[in-house]
């Protein structure tokens, strides 16, 4: 028997507004602390923008692997709640972009090109970045702007977009980084892998009740 649209839900109507409010609330409380407690205000701000957009990420992804096809409009809290989570990963993502350029790059592309060069041995890795920005944009706007339309686009844009992001996020915490920030990568892929695991294991399940005896 299929579930119930209710059980599609998260919680009451207007959950969305408040998840929200908190991750402006959350940014602006980290970009403060920031320039407050850190010695190395640029590189605190960078990253601590950045953990942050990755946190919201993972969590936008969770709740995407757990959204029902009704949800995926917006209509309900659930999917109000998954594109207010993809839309302030998007918001953290470009705070972090304006830090990086304004502490690293001091806002030339140059700069910006010949640093990617001396960390990834390709300085044209940086198109690669604007690339990254401009699609996770585009899907943003695209999901407010015409969610009826995004709910029934084809399954493989989201599957091809996310692997893009994964594989760009992959590299950037992975492959590139060294310590806790390459450790907190592995964990983050790893417990992903899980949350994919645990829901197609669901659906499955789900499908295996629904079907003739």
């Amino acid at each position: 028997m299929p579930l119930p649209a209710s059980r599609s839900r998260f919680g009451p109507p207007g959950i969305d507004v408040w998840i929200f409010a908190s991750g402006v609330v959350l940014l602006v409380v980290t970009v403060v602390l920031s320039r407050a407690l850190a010695t190395e205000m640029g590189e605190m701000l960078t990253r601590n923008t950045v953990r942050l957009s990755l946190s919201w990420y993972a969590l936008t992804l969770c709740v995407m692997m757990r959204l029902a096809a009704c949800d995926w409009d917006a209509s309900t809290p659930a999917g109000r709640a998954a594109r207010d989570c993809w839309t302030l990963a998007l918001l953290c993502f470009l705070v972090h972009l304006s830090m990086a350029f304004h502490y690293y790059h001091y806002w030339s592309h140059a700069h910006a090109f010949e640093r990617t060069r001396e960390i990834g041995g390709v300085g044209e890795g940086i198109y690669v970045s604007y690339l990254f920005t401009v699609v996770w944009a585009l899907d943003v706007s695209y999901w407010w702007l015409r969610p009826t339309s995004y709910a029934t686009r084809s399954a493989w844009l989201g599957i091809a977009l996310h692997g893009f992001m994964l594989f760009i996020v992959f590299n950037s915490t992975v492959i590139y980084e060294t310590g806790p920030i390459r450790w907190a990568g592995i964990l983050l892929f790893g417990g992903l892998a899980a949350v994919w695991l645990a829901t197609r294991r669901r659906r499955r399940s789900q499908l295996a009740g629904m079907a003739p005896i």
